[in-house]
């Protein structure tokens, strides 16, 4: 299988590396893309997610793998340059990460629950520490689809290099896959070793 190595290169070379190579490929066929910047695994992501591209990946000493698997469709947005977002440089990531179990905040009346989900994603945004990751199962996997009312604020919190792991067991029982608008799907492996690793859980 091909590997594109873009270990020790800045955005935008990692994207448009991934866009050739998407370009090189024959359909049904798969590519490796390596990289170790958090930034741009999050770029990537996005830039295959947007154009309907399955991957899956794994991250192993700081080193992300990514395995693309070319589908049949044409590109929606063929500017990679586009998707090169740096981290903010007035954050800085905090040692904790943040689940979601639901797609409503606490057990009391289903709309103030809402309310409340929406509230707390939005003031994220405004913390001196950001979260090192986001992780959403069960019906949390629902704030991360593209009718969610808090998907732009979680596309935000992306861009700002906050890594969003999303169950992917749940994400097809609730039948979500072609509504996924942000995060990339993952394993329950990898959810484990992101809560083991964190420094705190906070679960809204």
């Amino acid at each position: 299988m091909r590997i594109v190595d873009t270990k020790g290169q800045q955005c935008p070379e990692p994207l448009i590396a991934t866009k050739r190579a998407l370009k090189d490929t024959v359909t049904g066929e798969s590519f490796i893309v390596l990289t170790d910047n958090l930034t741009s695994f999050n770029n990537v992501s996005r830039f295959l997610r947007d154009n309907n591209t399955a991957f899956t990946y794994s991250e192993n000493s700081g080193i992300w793998t990514l395995t693309v698997t070319k589908g049949s469709g044409e590109m929606i947005n063929s500017k990679a340059e586009e998707y090169c977002t740096p981290e903010v440089a007035h954050f800085e990531k905090g040692d904790f990460v943040i689940v979601f179990s639901s797609d409503k905040m606490g057990d009391g009346d289903e709309s103030l629950g809402l309310l409340l989900i929406g509230n707390f994603i939005k003031a994220l945004k405004d913390l001196d520490k950001l979260p090192a990751k986001i992780v959403f199962y069960n019906k949390g996997v629902k704030l991360v689809t593209n009718t969610s009312p808090v998907i732009e604020n979680l596309k935000d919190l992306e861009k700002m290099g906050v890594e969003l792991l999303c169950c992917a067991t749940c994400v097809n029982h609730y039948k979500l896959e072609s509504v996924v608008g942000a995060g990339t799907l993952s394993n329950m492996y990898a959810i484990a070793d992101a809560m083991a690793k964190a420094g705190s859980v906070i679960k809204p």
